[in-house]
């Protein structure tokens, strides 16, 4: 969905010329929420960026945290956005943020459990201004998981060491452990290799 409401964190951001990534969100209270930041930029650009959130409309509260290199932490305590707001009543997960884009229109990616909880937030985002254009909806597809005997044995070949630099036990000592052949005991890790990588890419790979 593309949504039509510029940041004011993000304009007070790149007005110092400092990078704002949104690290993490929680749920304050009925009507607050907490954003852990990440800005990055020179430290007079990052301090006037800290500044100028203190004193923007909605921030209760800005906690500058300890950087490391160019990145410094801020912890935000804000009235809850408008597009936290629109998700209220509804059954949604959000995958990507509006708040986390410097621009416009800004992307808002997320999971809702049927047709009418999207028609709800739409409504929602109309009743507080928002433009919004839904761009693409598609149903969520269960991903492969692991089997329970997969499961078993990726679980003991990680407490044993098998995928640590260096090994701290081999092929042989890890199958007497789980009870089967060599052989099996690659063969099952393969596949539960395989099922791993095809739920990080979401797709099936291709054999070569």
């Amino acid at each position: 969905m593309e949504v039509s409401a510029e940041s004011r964190l993000q304009s007070a951001a790149k007005k110092h010329g400092v990078t704002l990534t949104k690290v993490d969100c929680k749920a304050f209270n009925a009507t607050g929420m907490s954003l852990l930041l990440e800005l990055r930029g020179e430290g007079h650009g990052v301090r006037g960026a800290i500044a100028e959130i203190r004193g923007t409309g909605g921030v209760r509260q800005a906690i500058e945290g300890e950087g490391s290199g160019d990145a410094v932490p801020l912890l935000v305590v804000l009235d809850r956005p408008v597009f936290c707001r629109a998700t209220e009543e509804s059954a949604i997960v959000c995958l990507e943020c509006p708040l986390d884009s410097g621009n416009q229109p800004a992307s808002w990616r997320f999971i809702a459990k049927g047709a009418g909880d999207l028609r709800q937030v739409l409504a929602r985002l109309e009743r507080e201004g928002i433009r919004a254009r839904v761009e693409d909806v598609a149903p969520l597809e269960p991903r492969p998981t692991l089997t329970g005997r997969q499961k078993e044995v990726v679980k003991a070949a990680v407490s044993q060491g098998f995928f640590e630099f260096p090994r701290r036990t081999n092929l042989t000592e890890l199958s007497k452990l789980v009870g089967v052949k060599p052989s099996t005991l690659s063969e099952i890790l393969r596949g539960a290799e395989r099922r791993i990588m095809e739920n990080a890419f979401a797709a099936p790979l291709q054999e070569y």
